[in-house]
């Protein structure tokens, strides 16, 4: 198979793309913990003194909840994804396999 710059051939290793797709995961718990511990610390807002910077505050924080939430969701499709091709690219070494040892016997 050529490289998408036309270059030379490249090679998958499945075992490898499923490592990576393992790493992947271990951002998205650790992501996920964060969020959490990040959800659990409250703020007093009387703190802030002015109550229009509390308001701010409470604004900005359901936006980073938000955009925290749009995170750990691109995260689990990035696993899914490194997953599922990683399966794939098994599936079809096999299958490769399979095909050119019965070619071979003939």
């Amino acid at each position: 198979m050529l490289a998408p710059d036309g270059g030379g051939d490249f090679q998958v290793d499945p075992a490898q793309l499923g490592g990576v797709a393992g790493q992947l995961g271990k951002a998205y718990d650790d992501f996920d913990t964060a969020i959490v511990d990040y959800d659990t610390v409250g703020v007093d807002q009387s703190a802030f003194g002015d109550s229009t910077v509390g308001q701010a505050w409470t604004a900005f924080n359901a936006a980073w909840g938000s955009e925290m939430s749009v995170y750990l969701e691109a995260l689990a499709e990035m696993v899914r994804n490194v997953s599922t091709t990683a399966q794939r690219y098994q599936e079809t070494e096999t299958a490769v396999t399979r095909n050119l040892t019965r070619i071979g016997a003939r």
